[in-house]
């Protein structure tokens, strides 16, 4: 592999970005910013790979072809041209990511079910360790300084903008519940009224914004996040790894991996998490002056 891999940094000035990084979210952000000077080609595949991490891993280079509409050589080029020796190479990469997510032992598999279907207490122990497994990794991941940081900057804004769509909207809504229950201004952007850019063109700096969102991102989540960080708007983001387009310019998010049982991934994480951010920032504000 050559020396400028994505896999050892681009450059010397990238290296102290991409250091903190695993190698999957390393190319995840070499890819997004690499991509506008992408030729088209490049960039079919460029969409078929950063949507699809699964099927790169476990498929082949005929398979991403395919997908992507490309020739298997147009796949090696794509490779070789993030640093990588070829296909194989690259794909090293996402399979990597997809072992460090399996479920921890002794999870059931889900595999197709028998004639009759599965029971509920399997489908119930499969739910329960997806959700076993997100805290675990939450627990595990998660910086204590970095969430300290966030709080700080919740708790201190005028009010708190909360931004979650599709899968997200549940733990939006469910923060918002918290929130009111402790009297801390809020505003839920995007409870499909049509008004969220008006919502969002209300804050200011003076104001923070909480976006949660994870893969597949919605499309206008990303929009409405770009347009609070326009307006100057402190954001925390809770999503997936540093490869996610909602990391903010000051660089604070919390990381939030789910596992998924089925196809259905787990929220247990996520709500631990606001949970926790509801109840920190309640306390931070309650408390009395040194």
């Amino acid at each position: 592999m050559p020396a400028h891999s994505v896999k050892d940094g681009d450059s010397r000035q990238q290296a102290g970005t991409h250091a903190a990084l695993n190698p999957y979210d390393r190319f995840h952000q070499t890819v997004r910013g690499r991509y506008d000077a992408l030729p088209p080609r490049l960039r079919q595949i460029a969409d078929f790979v950063l949507r699809n991490p699964e099927d790169i891993a476990l498929g082949t280079i005929s398979s991403l072809a395919t997908g992507a509409q490309v020739q298997p050589s147009t796949v090696v080029r794509f490779a070789r041209t993030f640093g990588f020796d070829g296909f194989p190479d690259m794909q090293a990469v996402f399979r990597e990511r997809l072992r460090n997510r399996h479920a921890p032992p002794g999870a059931r598999p889900d595999g197709p079910p028998g004639p009759g279907g599965r029971d509920a207490g399997a489908i119930l122990d499969g739910f329960h360790h997806a959700a076993v497994a997100s805290l675990a990794a939450l627990h595990r991941h998660l910086d204590p300084a970095r969430l300290e940081q966030a709080v700080a900057r919740l708790a201190g804004a005028r009010r708190i903008h909360i931004l979650g769509l599709r899968r997200s909207m549940p733990a939006a809504r469910y923060l918002s519940y918290l929130l009111t229950m402790r009297d801390i201004a809020h505003q839920v952007v995007g409870l499909e009224s049509g008004m969220e850019e008006d919502a969002v063109m209300a804050a200011g700096p003076q104001d923070a914004a909480v976006i949660i969102s994870f893969p597949p991102y919605a499309g206008r989540t990303v929009e409405l996040f770009r347009l609070l960080e326009q307006r100057m708007v402190p954001v925390v983001a809770l999503t997936d790894s540093a490869a996610s387009p909602v990391i903010p310019a000051s660089g604070l998010w919390l990381e939030v991996a789910e596992a998924d049982f089925l196809g259905v991934r787990s929220s247990a994480a996520t709500m631990v998490l606001i949970m926790t951010l509801a109840t920190a920032i309640a306390e931070r504000r309650h408390a009395p002056a040194p």
